[in-house]
């Protein structure tokens, strides 16, 4: 197994905003900040988050992505990901994992998520069963 069950419309926010108001931004505490480009921010958790330094920031409910927890992230790329994974962590790898357009998180403590459209979810689980 490569990854954990998936959670469909995982609760979160997108915020579109200047890459330095979302670099100042005060998330909520509990909140996950997955940075997709410098000035687009997908924050998973239920409260709604805030860029107070962007008065024309675009907070908007995000109930698009499914996810999981990566649990051998060497067999997953080994098998399923024809792109180099970035060496340092954090860092957030996009691009086709079984042929589908994904992302994965890779957080500091060596954990990894896996995120992809909900409209995708069950094409990926199945290439990755």
């Amino acid at each position: 197994m490569l990854v954990s069950e998936f959670t469909d419309h995982v609760p979160g926010w997108r915020i579109i905003a200047e890459p330095a108001a979302l670099d100042a931004a005060p998330w909520p505490a509990g909140s996950h900040v997955v940075r997709i480009s410098s000035d687009d921010a997908y924050v998973i958790g239920s409260v709604e988050p805030t860029v107070p330094p962007d008065p024309h920031a675009i907070v908007t409910p995000e109930l698009g992505f499914s996810m999981a927890a990566v649990l051998d992230v060497a067999a997953l790329a080994e098998q399923h990901i024809e792109w180099e994974l970035p060496a340092d962590r954090p860092a957030l790898a996009q691009g086709q994992i079984a042929g589908v357009p994904a992302k994965l998180v890779l957080h500091a403590d060596g954990s990894t998520q896996l995120l992809v459209a909900c409209a995708a979810r069950h094409e990926l689980e199945g290439r990755l069963a």
